[in-house]
């Protein structure tokens, strides 16, 4: 099965170009088995800024590397059950991570995540609220409470934390109407956390914005969508 690694060109002598890939694990003479003896053939792609950067190469091999670390699989076999997935609801013929526009990888990315969230994968190697880009925290906030997982440890169950004061929305948490109002979520202890620091404070700690509720996230936590 082809393996996918990137690093970064450290010399070239018009013949012979050298590559630092970092500390990974390659298992050299399976790949010299394979091969009958040969050195392996490889592809070469340069990182043009149109295709995925680097950065989303190592954000996807980190949560895919969480998710089979959950499952108990070769995070290669993941990969490829993933490409296959993501091929299939973009209805392409076939997808190389290696040769995904920047749009993509960021969708991609955005689907591993989904289905961390739903399935409760510890993050152990990615950390979303570090490594995404601040244009996908969004995104990520959002899908923490429709999957009802703290966006800050993934803990479940958690609370949806309301952002917006209920005094200056009619007062009544149970008759107010939560349309609009931003909102995270959050376990107990971040939380009393927020409580402790203050709002702003806390936000700007983890570099979240909120969530206007919608009309999904309140039948998720049966909030009140009318005023009464």
């Amino acid at each position: 099965m082809p393996r996918e690694y990137s690093g970064k060109a450290v010399s070239y002598d018009g013949e012979n170009l050298v590559i630092n890939v970092g500390h990974i694990e390659i298992d050299w003479q399976k790949l010299l088995r394979y091969n009958k003896g040969d050195a392996p053939k490889v592809e070469l792609v340069f990182d043009d800024q149109q295709r995925r950067s680097l950065l989303q190469n190592k954000h996807m091999h980190a949560i895919i590397s969480d998710i089979a670390n959950w499952q108990g699989e070769d995070p290669e076999e993941i990969k490829m059950w993933f490409k296959w997935a993501f091929a299939n609801a973009f209805e392409l013929d076939e997808i190389k991570t290696s040769r995904m526009s920047m749009e993509q990888a960021s969708a991609f990315i955005s689907m591993l995540i989904t289905f961390a969230l739903k399935h409760g994968v510890a993050l152990v190697n990615y950390a979303p609220l570090e490594m995404l880009a601040p244009d996908d925290v969004a995104a990520f906030e959002y899908q923490c409470l429709i999957h009802k997982r703290c966006v800050i440890c993934g803990k479940h169950p958690s609370d949806l934390h309301h952002l917006d004061t209920v005094g200056a929305n009619g007062g009544n948490r149970g008759q107010m109407n939560h349309l609009r109002l931003r909102a995270v979520q959050l376990c107990r202890e971040h939380h009393q956390m927020a409580g402790q620091i203050g709002v702003d404070t806390f936000l700007a700690r983890y570099h979240l914005t909120g969530i206007k509720i919608d009309e999904d996230i309140a039948k998720i936590h049966k909030l009140n969508m009318r005023s009464l």
